[in-house]
This record gives C-alpha cells, structure tokens and sequence, in this order.
C-alpha cells in the first residue's frame, strides 16, 4: 500500500511538470519575457526530475497480487500518467528540437559536468543560467540573471558593510587627529607659557631697568622729591649687614642736616631748626609786621610740642587757616609779582603747609633723632652708616625744599656709588 502511494505522488508530480513545461512552451511564444521564459525553465525541470523518479521506481516492487510480487515495468501504463498510447515515459515537447536539455542524460549534465560551475554555464549555450543564451530573445536577461542579481545584491551588501566598516575607521581617525591637534595646542600654551614672563617677572625687569636709571641717570625732579634715593634705599634693603671692600664715603653735617626723614610722605622741612623760617621777601609782604610775629610764634611752640611728643591741633588748624590766606593773597598779585618770585613764594607755603602736616602725623620725632644720629661723632658720617641707620629705624627720604637741593645731589650721588659697589660685590648685575 506504501509503494503504491509513492507512484501515486511521483504520477501526481510527473503530470504537473508535464502540464507547467507545456504551458510554459507554449507561453514563450505568446510572451518574449523575462517571466515567461522563467516559469518554461521552471516546469522543464519539475518534468525532468518527475522522470527521473519514475525511473528509478521502474525495477522496484510496486505491490502484490495475492502475494504474487508485482513489479512497476509491468504496470507501465498505471505507474506513467502521461503515458497517452506511448511505451516509454512522456517527454515533453521542448523548442530546442527533440533533446529535453533538463534529462540527466541532456549534453552538459553527464560525465561529471558542473551544469552551474561559470565554465559549463558559458559553454553550454542551452544553460538556463548563461545569460548570453541566444536562444532567448532578451540578451543576458535570462534565468541565469536572477542568480547574477542575488549575487550583485550580495556583493553590494558586502560593499555596503565595507562602506560602514571604513566610515567607522576614518570616524576614529578623525577623533585621533583630534585628540593629536589637542595635545599640540595643550604643548603650544605650555611652550608660550613657559617662555612668557609673568607679571611678577615683567615688575621685577622693569625695577631693574629703572634702578639702573636711577643709579646712573636720574631726573633732578626725581632726587629733590627723594624718589631716587628712596629707590636706592630700597635696593640696599637686599643686602641686610653686608660690608663693602670700599673706602667709605664720606657725608658731612652740613650736608646731612638738609636731609628730611620720615615714616610716612611729610618730612619736616622748613620747621627742621626748631620752627626758625627764614620768609620770602613776597610772603613778607603779604603779612603785617604783627601777623609775622604772631605765626612765628605758634611755629616755635609746634615744633617744641612735637618734639615732646605732644601735638597741638588747634594751634595746627590757625597756621594752615594763615597759610591758606597768604596763599590766596599771592595769586590776587600774580600780575604784579614777576614770575621768579611768585614761584617760588608759592613753593615757600607749599613747603611751609607739609611741614605743619608732618606735625600733625608726628613726623618731628623722627628728624630729631636723626639730628641727634648725624650729630654724635666727629660730625661726619659715611653713606653706609646713613643707610643703615635709615633701614634699621625704618625711615624714608621726604621731599626737599628749595634749600636743600643741592645736599640731596650729594647724598644722591653718594648712595647710588654705594648700590652700584654693593650690586658688584654681591654678583648682581643690575642690567
């Protein structure tokens, strides 16, 4: 019963290839396409391999009668259902003239022949996957062409993949050039800050620059203010205690008794000598002779207090309310004074207004010291003992009157010879 289902499901295959590669010869003739031909292509096949089967089967046991073996040769024309008066299995009728190209026995698919290998497919030009066949109207758009599609779409897939997979590589190339220009702009900061000098070196090149200026060159402005020999002061600051193998220079009395000291910006300059003033001969006559009495007197009581250290501000504020109307008197006769006179008439109370101010800050101690300094001794003091006495009690070079200019010259002279042999000594170049 099993074997007689089987030739029942091999006859049922046989007549559909049969049918389709009949209906597909007759299509290609109806239809010059693609499809057409494909579907002829397709039922020649199914026919072929339907026989094939039927073959097979024919030496086979196909059943029993009454337990007689019945074999499928015998019954040729129940196993073959295309059998219509004909002995041997059906062939389909083919447009290639009498051969099925599609039996086992067809040129190209015997002797061990590769019916799909590139070579065979070229040389057989009947080859279903030739895509030159000529025998089809539409050149190289056979059924050949469908497998060189699906190739085409499997190598433009891979080409596709290889399009990411290379997009993927020159992406971290890209972010590699990136990270590589950081790095050269984070080396190209450090190298410019490295070599750019900060603002503490640019201050301390510009100090250089200016004290050798100040030692070699200074403005007349600069030393009688006491600006430069402050600046050289400061300088000598850097060599605490340190002795020089130079002879010392000299700084007598006379000169250092001109010099203002002070702790803060006021020295005490025209009250030095205990509140004498030598007047201006323009001042003069700005005051009547009780007025100059009276000034002269609470002058010398100032420095009198001040050097006990007692500060009178009432008597302050009436010098100063004096000093600031001799002030406005001197401008009224602008045009009458000639110009020599009234500047210097002009600095005279200028000078005169600082000194009550130094009063004020309790700067006259300070000059009484240091009269008291440059008076022990034989009278005459060396620069270096000058500027140690000044650094160790902390003193500072106030501005010059006009009398004291020219010892300002000498001491200035004096202290920048020292600092340029102590800069020397020490191996400090002050370029």
């Amino acid at each position: 019963m099993t074997r007689s289902i089987q030739s029942l499901l091999v006859g049922c295959l046989s007549v559909s290839a049969a049918w389709l590669s009949q209906g597909t010869v007759h299509a290609q003739f109806r239809y010059n396409n693609y499809y057409s031909n494909y579907a002829r292509l397709q039922g020649a096949q199914f026919s072929a391999y339907g026989q094939a089967l039927s073959a097979a089967q024919a030496g086979q046991v196909y059943g029993t009668n009454y337990g007689i073996p019945t074999y499928a040769s015998a019954v040729n024309r129940y196993y073959n259902p295309y059998d219509f008066g004909y002995s041997p299995p059906y062939i389909p009728p083919t447009p290639y003239g009498g051969t099925n190209p599609y039996l086992p026995t067809a040129p190209g698919y015997g002797a061990g022949a590769n019916p799909y290998s590139p070579v065979d497919s070229y040389a057989n030009p009947y080859s279903p996957y030739n895509p030159y066949n000529p025998y089809y109207p539409n050149y190289g758009y056979g059924a050949g062409s469908a497998l060189f599609g699906e190739a085409d779409i499997i190598r433009a897939q891979g080409q596709l993949v290889n399009s990411w997979e290379q997009a993927r590589i020159l992406r971290e190339q890209a972010l590699q050039a990136k990270l590589v220009t950081k790095k050269q702009e984070f080396d190209l900061r450090m190298y410019i800050k490295a070599n750019t000098p900060t603002y503490t070196q640019e201050q301390e090149q510009v100090a250089r620059v200016t004290l050798r200026r100040i030692q070699t060159n200074s403005l007349p402005g600069e030393v009688s203010s006491g600006k430069a020999l402050n600046m050289l002061l400061d300088d000598l600051k850097r060599f605490p205690d340190r002795k020089i193998s130079l002879d010392p220079l000299p700084l007598n009395e006379e000169i250092l008794s001109h010099l203002n000291v002070t702790k803060t910006t006021f020295g005490m300059g025209l009250l030095r000598d205990y509140g004498k003033v030598v007047w201006p001969v323009e001042v003069e006559k700005l005051m009547t002779g009780t007025q100059r009495q009276d000034i002269e007197k609470q002058l010398r009581h100032l420095v009198k207090e001040a050097n006990n250290e007692r500060i009178d501000n009432n008597v302050i504020r009436e010098v100063q309310k004096e000093i600031d109307r001799m002030r406005e008197e001197l401008v009224k006769k602008v045009n009458d004074i000639p110009t020599r006179p009234y500047l210097d008439g002009k600095r005279f109370l200028q000078d005169l207004y600082e000194s009550t101010r130094a009063i004020e800050r309790g700067e006259a101690i300070n000059q009484v010291r240091f009269q008291r300094f440059i008076e022990n001794g034989k009278g005459t003091k060396s620069v270096q003992e000058v500027t140690d006495y000044m650094i160790k009690e902390a003193l500072r070079f106030g501005p010059a009157t006009a009398n004291d200019e020219a010892a300002y010259r000498a001491v200035h002279s004096a202290m920048a010879n020292y600092n340029i042999a102590m800069n020397s000594q020490q191996g400090v170049d002050s370029k």
